[in-house]
C-alpha cells in the first residue's frame, strides 16, 4: 500500500469516528427529545405487535382491524395504569409538600439539639479541636438548610414548566397515538422501506447493532426494573407496617436508588436508622433495619436468576463509567452510563471499531519507526552503536 493511500484511509477513519461521536453524543439525544412522541409510539408498537400477530394468525383478524383493537386496548391499559400511579403520586407529593415545612422544622430542631449535645461533649477537648468540630457542625447545618430551600425552588420551577408545556404535551400525546397505530398497521411496509434504503454491506452491522441493543439495553433494564419492583413492594409494605407517612412516594424514591449500581436502599435507610438511634427511637430504628434487611434478602434471591451477581462488566470500568455519567448528566447520567458502556463494549467485541483501532496501530507503528534510528542511519552519521547496551 502506498503511504499516501494509507494515510488517506487513516484520515477518513478518524473523521468517520469523530462524525459518529458527534452524531451519537449530540445529534441523537436532541433528535430523540425532539421526536419523543414517535419514540414512545415505537415502544408501544413493540409491545402491541406480538398481540396483533397473535390475532392475525390464530383468530384470522386482519392486521389493520386487529391493530385498532390492540392499540386501543394497550393505550387504555397504559392510560389506566398511568392515571392510577399519577393519582397516588400527586396525592402523596401534595401531602408531602404540605407537611414539608413542619417536617423540616422538626429535622432542624433535632439537628440543633444534636449539635448542642455534641458541643457539650466536646467542651472538654482542646480549643483547636473544639473549633474544628464547631465549624463542622455549622457547615452541616447550613448545607442541610440550603438543600431544603433548593428542593423547594426546584419543585416550584418544575410545576411552572409543567403548566406552560401542557398544550405541547397534549399535541404530542395525540401524535403518539396516531403513530402507534401506523407503526403496527404498516410494520411490513416500514421494514421493507428501511431494508431497501440500507446498503448491503451495512446490513450485517445493522443486525449486530440491533442484537447488541436488545441484549445489552433491553436485558439490563428489564432485569433491573423487575428487581426494582420487587424491592419497592417489600419497602412499601414495610413502611405501611411502620406507619410511615407518604410511604408510596418515599418507597418509590428508595427503590429508584436501588436501581443505580453501587448505590442501593442502604444509601437512605442506613442514615435514617442512624438518625432514629440518635433520637433514641430504637424501636423505629430496628424496624427500619428489618425492612432494609428484607429488601436486600429479596434482591439477593431474585438477582442471580435475572441478571447474575454482576452486570457483565469489570468493577473498575463500571465505577469509572458511573463517575463520568454523573459528571456529564447527573442522575440521568448515572442511569444511562452502564448500559451505554455495555453497548460500546459489545460493539467493540463485534468489530465495529476495528478500522479505527487498525488506523491507530498503524500511526503508532509509523511514529515509532520515525522516532528510532536504525543502525544504518547511525553509521551514515558517523555514530557507532554501543553493542554492550
Amino acid at each position: 500500500m502506498k503511504s499516501s493511500t494509507k494515510y488517506l484511509k487513516i484520515l477518513f477513519n478518524y473523521l468517520f469516528a469523530v462524525l459518529m461521536v458527534v452524531l451519537f453524543v449530540i445529534v441523537l439525544p436532541w433528535l430523540l427529545g425532539f421526536l419523543w412522541p414517535f419514540v414512545v409510539a415505537a415502544i408501544i408498537a413493540a409491545i402491541a405487535n406480538p398481540l396483533v400477530r397473535f390475532l392475525e394468525k390464530k383468530m384470522k383478524i386482519r392486521r389493520k382491524a386487529g391493530t385498532v383493537f390492540v392499540i386501543v386496548l394497550t393505550i387504555a391499559a397504559v392510560a389506566a395504569a398511568c392515571y392510577g400511579i399519577l393519582y397516588l403520586l400527586v396525592s402523596e407529593i401534595v401531602g408531602f409538600l404540605t407537611s414539608a415545612p413542619d417536617m423540616w422544622a422538626k429535622v432542624n430542631s433535632s439537628i440543633k439539639n444534636i449539635s448542642l449535645d455534641l458541643g457539650n461533649r466536646f467542651a472538654l477537648l482542646p480549643k483547636g479541636s473544639k473549633d474544628v468540630f464547631e465549624k463542622l457542625g455549622e457547615s452541616i447545618y447550613e448545607s442541610l438548610s440550603s438543600l431544603g430551600s433548593s428542593i423547594g425552588e426546584s419543585a416550584a420551577e418544575a410545576a411552572g414548566n409543567g403548566v406552560k408545556n401542557a398544550p405541547l404535551v397534549l399535541i404530542g400525546i395525540i401524535m403518539c397515538i396516531l403513530a402507534s397505530y401506523l407503526f403496527v398497521a404498516e410494520r411490513e411496509k416500514i421494514a421493507k422501506f428501511i431494508f431497501a434504503v440500507i446498503p448491503e454491506h451495512m446490513k450485517e452491522r445493522y443486525y449486530i447493532v440491533v442484537k447488541t441493543l436488545k441484549s445489552a439495553v433491553g436485558g439490563y433494564f428489564k432485569a433491573q426494573l423487575k428487581i426494582m419492583v420487587f424491592v419497592y413492594i417489600v419497602i412499601f409494605i414495610g413502611f405501611l407496617v411502620l406507619r410511615i407517612k407518604y410511604a408510596f412516594i418515599i418507597a418509590l424514591l428508595i427503590a429508584f436508588l436501588d436501581f443505580l449500581p453501587f448505590f442501593g436502599t442502604g444509601a437512605v435507610m442506613w442514615p435514617w436508622a442512624l438518625y432514629l438511634v440518635i433520637q433514641k427511637d430504637y424501636k423505629f430504628a430496628i424496624g427500619m433495619m428489618v425492612v432494609w434487611g428484607l429488601s436486600q434478602l429479596v434482591r439477593q434471591l431474585i438477582q442471580p436468576k435475572l441478571v447474575g451477581d454482576t452486570i457483565g462488566m469489570p468493577a473498575i470500568p463500571t465505577l469509572i463509567l458511573l463517575y463520568v455519567g454523573f459528571r456529564v448528566g447527573s442522575a440521568l447520567g448515572l442511569i444511562l452510563a452502564v448500559p451505554i458502556g455495555m453497548i460500546i463494549y459489545n460493539l467493540y467485541r463485534a468489530g465495529l471499531f476495528s478500522n479505527f483501532i487498525y488506523s491507530t496501530q498503524m500511526l503508532l507503528a509509523d511514529f515509532r519507526r520515525m522516532r528510532i534510528f536504525t543502525p544504518e542511519e547511525l553509521e551514515s552519521e558517523g555514530i557507532h552503536e554501543d553493542k554492550n547496551k
